[in-house]
């Protein structure tokens, strides 16, 4: 089963931003940060249609594979061409609060997706991986954490 985690904690600035505040706003900040990023990751990229020979130079990487397709198609096991069901997008879930919070995606086939297993397909398709967003967005997460940091200091009558 394929899984992938997203953990903003461990990530050396957003640490030192974090570990000067009381606990309540470290939690605070965070996640506002993950309420952000969750609607990034949901978020599927423009359709752009691939095909196998362009990403991979073949069709089929072994017979048994193709016979596979083929069969799967005939039996309605596979649709072609592919619809979309937003599943991959739905099934990004926060489990935990704050420090003990991380982002999660269970869903079959995700890390080759967007984790550190992308195919050349999903990546000529648009798709980036976890690391590539959160890099990319980076400036928008720590404005995040920020806006949460302030909205707990108020609350705290700071």
């Amino acid at each position: 089963m394929s899984n992938i985690t997203i953990d903003i904690v461990g990530e050396e600035v957003v640490f030192d931003l974090l570990a000067k505040l009381p606990t309540e706003v470290q939690d605070a900040a965070i996640e506002e940060a993950y309420k952000y990023l969750l609607d990034v990751l949901r978020a599927y990229p423009p359709r752009r249609y691939i095909t196998r020979v362009s990403a991979y130079g073949t069709p089929f990487f072994t017979d048994r594979q193709r016979k596979w397709f083929f069969a799967a198609l005939n039996s309605g096991e596979i649709d072609v061409p592919y619809r979309r069901t937003q599943g991959l997008g739905r099934a990004w879930k926060k489990h935990g609060f704050g420090q003990n919070a991380m982002l999660v995606n269970p869903t079959p086939g995700a890390e080759y997706v967007m984790g550190e297993k992308q195919s050349r397909h999903e990546a000529m398709v648009g798709w980036k991986t976890t690391d590539q967003i959160v890099e990319e967005r980076e400036a928008r997460i720590m404005e995040k954490l920020e806006v949460g940091a302030e909205k707990a200091l108020k609350k705290l009558g700071a």
